[in-house]
């Protein structure tokens, strides 16, 4: 089972030999570690930019978009092939869900460390540079088998789609990354339909809150909550706005009217604006009203009872789907994408076009 952390802000102390450094895909400015002083953006942006002006990188093309890798020095166990893969692979994903790759060119950070596997990582858009930025350590006996399963960088990309947000809201980017990623990953053959909703299993709980006096996710303290609240928001989204559009659309579609429309980690939008402009696409209030359910007051959500609607049936380790599920029409076009699910039909009975319930 795949634990999620909340990244550190502070990737970059190795990779610039610098006290202190932060991106703000990840700022936290109340939770540093270590008691550092953060550099003001415009500082870090431009040592950032002489770092890699200076690195050994070279240029990958995937579909319409452009990735200039740098590499910082030091040994890694895997190839520069190896490497290559792993950033193809994770914007192939992100494409597989937003259609094409948000933002035109990405500068993609590697820095070898001493840690086991894939560490790290960090995103953001540098508005100077016009371009997405991640950082991201990779092991220096990292294999390309644990390149090939690893989520994060993926997981990064993914958030150049949709808008920066500030602490209030940190946990509906975060839960849209967490959500959507595997996804993503599952429709370019990396992942089984199995490892996607195991993961949901395992892990949504985690977004719940522990009392009535957690509050809603705009007040979410812990790192768990941030990223499992968010994507639980996501899943009972992608829920609802199948069910009221008789799966003609999803979640992906709500998203993808944000990108399209200039929403993306480019952008200065904030929440409202892009719950908004999402609502608008799919021709419905649900992104906004969940909003107002999750967002402020802490609520419940009977998972197992979701779950089971969807079809999705958990017995130990192992993953089983009964296609004859209520909601499993709706389990199927989140897994395929709307474009391959026209020709299912929910069933009479979950036509009725409310919302898995919140209480």
């Amino acid at each position: 089972m795949k634990e999620r952390v909340l990244f550190s802000v502070l990737l970059g102390l190795s990779l610039l030999t610098l006290q202190t450094f932060i991106l703000p895909q990840t700022c936290l400015p109340q939770s540093l570690p270590g008691g550092k002083t953060v550099l003001a953006l415009p500082e870090a942006d431009a040592q950032v930019r002489r770092f890699i002006e200076e690195a050994k990188h070279h240029t990958l093309e995937v579909g319409d978009a452009t990735f200039e890798i740098c590499r910082k020095e030091g040994k890694l166990s895997v190839s520069t092939n190896n490497i290559d893969d792993y950033v193809r692979d994770a914007a192939r994903a992100v494409i597989a869900y937003y259609g094409e790759f948000p933002v035109e060119k990405t500068i993609v950070v590697i820095e070898p460390t001493d840690e086991y596997g894939v560490g790290f990582a960090t995103s953001t858009f540098e508005d100077d540079g016009g371009h997405g930025l991640i950082e991201i350590e990779i092991g220096r006996g990292a294999t390309n088998s644990q390149l090939r399963t690893s989520w994060t960088l993926t997981h990064e990309m993914m958030h150049l789609a949709f808008p920066i947000m500030g602490r209030r809201h940190r946990w509906l980017a975060e839960g849209i990354a967490t959500y959507v990623e595997p996804i993503g990953r599952m429709r370019i053959g990396k992942l089984s339909s199995e490892d996607v909703w195991k993961d949901l299993a395992d892990n949504l709980h985690k977004g719940l809150p522990s009392s009535i006096d957690d509050g809603g996710l705009n007040k979410v303290q812990g790192r768990q909550r941030l990223y499992w609240g968010g994507a639980l928001y996501c899943l009972i989204a992608d829920v609802s706005i199948r069910k009221q559009t008789q799966n003609r659309m999803g979640l992906e579609e709500a998203l993808r009217a944000v990108a399209d429309t200039g929403g993306t980690a480019a952008s200065d939008w904030d929440a409202e604006k892009s719950l908004r402009v999402a609502d608008g696409a799919i021709g419905a209030r649900v992104l906004e009203d969940l909003y107002d359910e999750m967002a402020e007051s802490p609520g419940s959500v009977d998972i197992p009872e979701l779950l089971a609607q969807l079809g999705v049936e958990q017995s130990g380790e192992t993953i089983v789907f009964d296609e004859d599920a209520p909601l499993a029409p709706v389990r199927r076009a989140i897994e395929r994408g709307t474009a391959a699910s026209l020709s299912q039909s929910l069933h009479d009975d979950t036509t009725d076009g409310t919302a898995p319930s919140v209480n």
